[in-house]
């Protein structure tokens, strides 16, 4: 999705938990997703201050084990470690967030 925004992203994250996908398996790195609920994503991004550690990423999740979940500016699905965080730690796992949801187990 090109031009990532909140908006369409909390939308994204709300069908998907309206289909049961909350928690669960995922079939790449880092093997485990926590989405976070759509009201929360400003207040997770701000606590984890993204935009100051690892600019143009936006969290949408975790692994539960410290590494969370981004996505970038492009729509591209990324994981990087919460402590350490930087735009260089980004491990790149899917190139648009219809293929992230394809690995994800309910």
């Amino acid at each position: 999705m090109a031009n990532m925004n909140i908006e369409a992203l909390k939308q994204i994250l709300q069908s998907w938990i309206d289909e049961g996908f909350v928690e669960g398996e995922l079939l790449v790195e880092p093997e485990w997703y926590v989405l976070w609920r759509p009201d929360e994503i400003e207040e997770f991004n701000e606590d984890y201050q993204l935009s100051e550690y690892a600019p143009g990423f936006v969290t949408f999740g975790g692994n539960g084990g410290g590494e969370l979940l981004v996505v970038n500016q492009r729509g591209e699905v990324f994981y990087m470690p919460a402590i350490g965080m930087a735009p260089d730690t980004a491990v790149k796992i899917a190139s648009n967030l219809q293929e992230f949801k394809g690995y994800m187990q309910p």
